[in-house]
């Protein structure tokens, strides 16, 4: 197994853990750790209100990991006989559409602490 394939799976399985997280806080109306620290969850006015803004969110974005990881994988481990040139065009287009995953997903956060959190 190369980087790259190593990488793919490590990418799928934060997916499965986000989207399964995410579901499990929604329904318990409670936030991640992982997103938002335990210091700054005490400073939030409205827990619930921002399990209800920020986890439908996480899922989201749990839901892209879980894809590009298994697009990734299926690709770099050559299992999908393509020619290299697709493959490479592929795994640009899918770089790109999780980077911007990413930073959509980094901009809910941020806006999510200053709404919920404040300073």
């Amino acid at each position: 197994m190369d980087f790259m394939t190593i990488f793919d799976l490590i990418v799928g399985v934060l997916g499965v853990y986000l989207t399964f997280s995410g579901l499990k806080n929604f329904k318990d109306g409670t936030v991640d750790v992982m997103l938002i620290t335990a210091q700054e969850m005490t400073k939030c006015k409205d827990v619930q209100g921002l399990s209800k803004f920020l986890m439908p969110k996480q899922i989201i974005f749990g839901l892209c990991c879980i894809v590009f990881g298994i697009q990734g994988f299926l690709c770099d481990a050559k299992i999908l006989q393509i020619s290299d040139s697709i493959i490479k065009t592929v795994n640009v287009v899918f770089l790109i559409l999780f980077v911007l995953v990413w930073i959509m997903f980094s901009y809910f956060i941020n806006r999510a602490k200053k709404n919920y959190i404040g300073d």
